[in-house]
């Protein structure tokens, strides 16, 4: 199997969220930002960037990048309802293990993985 179909199933599953070990599901049902998973997550969609850029865009490659929009904004989403009053979802980890600058950089970090994989 080549590098390009790994991508894109890694991308695949967690857009899915249906695995307990996968970053999205952690984040949307237990509540708890893994910061070791999103940087891996982040990191894939680089090398998929990369991917795309150097061999063309799969058969695949509409559903891979909704799914990853999906799941960018999906996180973003999540980070402003942690900040909203009187809302029921709050990252259990936020203060501890991720502060705002975290939050800064990722931010950045999604603009410019999103910029390269749709060009």
């Amino acid at each position: 199997m080549n590098k390009r179909i790994k991508l894109e199933r890694y991308i695949l599953k967690e857009y899915q969220a249906k695995d307990s070990q996968t970053f999205l599901y952690q984040l949307n049902y237990e509540f708890y930002f893994d910061k070791e998973k999103f940087s891996i997550l982040l990191n894939k969609c680089n090398s998929l960037a990369k991917e795309y850029h150097e061999f063309g865009k799969s058969d695949n490659y509409d559903e891979v990048v909704k799914s990853l929009l999906a799941i960018f904004e999906h996180t973003l989403y999540l980070f402003f309802v942690h900040f909203v009053e009187n809302d029921m979802f709050t990252i259990s980890n936020y203060g501890k293990d991720l502060t705002a600058t975290d939050v800064s950089d990722y931010y950045l970090q999604i603009r410019d993985i999103t910029e390269k994989i749709i060009l």
